[in-house]
This record gives structure tokens, sequence and C-alpha cells, in this order.
């Protein structure tokens, strides 16, 4: 598979396209095969590695892990056996525990990522473009549902 990478902290141009090993899914997993992604403030800042704070997250030197991307939306190719909500061939839109949509294909656990099934109006490019926004919506939606039933 494909993946964007980056070895060093830099400027745009650090960032290269690498062929990889293709990622199975564990038996609570899913491997979705990203069809979109985002480039968000965020991965701007950890492929600078600025401000130097940031490297506490990163790593220090260099990238820990070389593929950027948190965002993403796609279709799922496979499963793992024990995985309840999702099937081979439904298209998601979700977030990553922690990096790596700048590839063809990832794999995520079913139940501690942010996964959700796509709607079947909407292409891949125009469900990325709400992620951030709904993301960053949910958690002040949650704690306003909260107060209102207490």
């Amino acid at each position: 598979m494909k993946a964007i990478i980056y070895t060093k902290y830099g400027t745009p141009e650090e960032l290269q396209l690498k062929e990889m090993e293709k990622p199975v899914p564990k038996e609570n997993e899913v491997l979705v095969k990203v069809h979109a992604t985002t480039v968000t403030a965020t991965d701007c800042v950890f492929r600078r590695g600025e401000p130097k704070i940031s490297r506490l997250f990163t790593g220090l030197t260099k990238p820990k892990n070389q593929i950027l991307g948190s965002e993403f939306a796609g279709v799922i190719e496979a499963v793992g056996k024990e995985v309840k909500l999702f099937k081979a061939g439904d298209k998601v839109i979700g977030t990553t525990p922690g990096y790596g949509s700048y590839s063809e294909f990832i794999c995520l656990p079913e139940e501690k990522s942010t996964l959700a099934k796509m709607s079947s109006n909407k292409s891949y490019e125009e469900a990325i473009a709400c992620c951030d926004g709904f993301l960053t919506a949910l958690p002040f939606l949650r704690e306003k549902g909260e107060r209102k039933n207490s």
C-alpha cells in the first residue's frame, strides 16, 4: 500500500510517498480503505515539530509514528472475527486513536475508535469535510445534554 510518511521534522517537503506493508486486522479490528482524509492544524504542528512541546507527543528528536493524519472517510474492506457493528462494504467516517490516515489502508479497533457509518448520499470528500466540525462539537453537545438530564 502507499502512504505519505515523514522521517524528520520540517516543511511539507519532508513528506514522502512510500510503499508500505498493507495492515491485517486483528480479531477486534476493521480494515478501512481510505478514500479521503484531511490535513489539520495538528498535523502541521506535528510535521514541523514546533512548538517543541508538541514533540512530547510525537518524538523528541524524530517522529515516532511516521504516518500523520487522524481523520478519514473510506470503506471497510475486512473485519476481524470479533467485530459486530461493521461489515465489509460499509462506507465509514472516523478518526484514528492516534495517527495513520495518510495511507491507503488503516486498521482500527471497533470499540476504541470514533467510527460511524457514512450517509449513503454523501461522497467521501463531502463526508470528511464535516469530520472536524462534528468532532469539535460532540463533547460540548454531550455536556449540554448531561446538564439538561440532571
